[in-house]
């Protein structure tokens, strides 16, 4: 990597507060956004089955008002700044985070911290909230990508703690007790195991960066919180051997949820890799490569030559134990087989190799998206606040370029046979076609296994 001269490499330092709170900043230079977020390793993979949901109801609660702001005030503090506010709740993580100007961080320190450890749970925003979530689910529900999504990890990861929605289901939540959303609360939370990250301009001289270090810890340093959680992936929530479980995509295996859309939705999924830090870069080329732009393959066999589809690409999701990978399309019901088979034609086309060159231009694709993407406050908050989660440590995200750097097409080719080879995919579809009869014509489909 090559840097700017007269520019300092950036770097992220960490520390940790004496309640346990982990701390890290990265200043980046020549910024005047920021954003500061806690990370927690708090989600629905660590859920009882009586909890499903839990994790993103608590996620929000916190905006329901605290000891000194009632809630509309907690948004507007940011608001009032030209600032932006969010959370999100995925499978195995929570977090919580502000992004505005940087001479406004101790603004969004103030309302993070107000929101951890002092959020009320009152009762009638607890009730309120109840019947938003409920609207949020029955939203999903009307919306075929996300319900598809919910209906594909369930299916293939099976009927557990990590293939369950996120948000869980309408008739828990409705079960759910202010008291028991409270605990839950209070036993996941804590600031052990906890990330506070920084990003963007953070501070220009050392006396501002002892100012915002005073500040973060006047904020967060806490001892008379009552949060008792120790939320960590290889402690505590996740010791529950339920928890630690690794789950194998199920191979073969064909759902169809009968539904009255205009469009057939599916899923073709296959095994994925697990997160872990010296991880090579393969995969994720392969992914760009098929359907992560559009000029990918799966983008333009299906959308340019056939048009079978408006929508089609990849994802590949990473947990603390299992990945699992897919293609997503949405496609006429009389053109839904076709689909099918031209997006299996292309993963069985990859048995003979990639071409180096359609392989340089996926990587260095790969490598500006990443690039990118690193211009965000945002992006690089939650880029080292997940990789202190998940391995303890930060590298700089830089040097996932050279893992990239060092996909050669016989390494592709092997990553691709090692992951996939008499592997039969799953396949999970949504639409208006009869289940049983889809059913029996998914699984003639996809009834050969892969890359033989």
């Amino acid at each position: 990597m090559q840097w700017i001269k007269g520019q300092p490499k950036p770097a992220v330092e960490q520390y940790t507060l004496d309640n346990g709170l982990t701390v890290l900043l990265e200043n980046i230079p020549h910024r005047t956004s920021a954003t500061a977020g806690l990370w927690l390793p708090v989600g629905s993979r660590f859920e009882k089955r009586t909890e499903s949901g839990y994790s993103h109801f608590v996620e929000h609660m916190l905006f329901k008002g605290t000891k000194k702001r009632h809630y509309t005030e907690i948004s507007r503090a940011v608001d009032r700044l030209g600032g932006h506010m969010n959370a999100s709740t995925s499978k195995e993580i929570t977090d919580y985070y502000v992004s505005l100007s940087g001479r406004h961080l101790p603004v969004a320190l103030d309302v993070l911290a107000d929101m951890y450890y002092d959020s009320l749970f009152s009762k009638p925003e607890f009730d309120a909230e109840k019947r938003v979530i409920i609207e949020e689910l029955k939203m999903g529900e009307d919306q075929p990508d996300d319900f598809l999504f919910d209906l594909f990890y369930v299916s293939q990861l099976g009927d557990n703690s990590l293939g369950r929605p996120v948000a869980g289901h309408a008739s828990g939540i409705s079960r759910a007790t202010r008291d028991g959303l409270y605990e839950y609360y209070t036993s996941h939370y804590g600031p052990k195991g906890t990330v506070l990250s920084l990003a963007g301009a953070l501070y220009n001289s050392a006396n501002e960066k002892r100012e915002l270090m005073r500040t973060i810890s006047s904020n967060f340093d806490r001892a008379d919180h009552h949060l008792k959680g120790e939320p960590s992936f290889k402690a505590g929530l996740a010791a529950d051997s339920e928890f630690q479980t690794p789950r194998s995509v199920k191979q073969n295996n064909v759902r169809h949820q009968a539904k009255k859309l205009e469009q057939m939705n599916f899923v073709l999924s296959l095994p994925g890799l697990k997160t872990e830090l010296d991880q090579p870069a393969d995969l994720a080329v392969l992914t760009h490569y098929l359907g992560g732009t559009m000029s990918s393959r799966l983008f333009v066999e299906l959308r340019e030559k056939k048009g079978l589809c408006y929508s089609v690409s990849t994802f590949h999701s990473q947990f603390l134990h299992e990945g699992v990978w897919g293609i997503f399309c949405a496609t006429s019901p009389d053109k839904f087989p076709v689909a099918v088979e031209t997006a299996l034609g292309e993963i069985n086309a990859l048995a003979s190799g990639i071409d180096a060159g359609d392989l340089e231009e996926s990587k260095s694709g790969l490598k500006g998206s990443i690039e990118l993407s690193m211009e965000s406050a945002y992006r690089r908050a939650s880029y080292n606040a997940r990789m202190m989660l998940y391995h303890g440590i930060v590298r700089d995200w830089r040097e996932y370029l050279s893992a990239v750097d060092k996909v050669t097409p016989s390494s592709f080719l092997s990553a691709l046979r090692h992951l996939w080879r008499g592997t039969a995919p799953g396949i999970t579809s949504l639409g208006p076609k009869v289940a049983a009869t889809t059913q029996t014509k998914l699984r003639r489909l996809i009834k050969d296994t892969l890359l033989n």
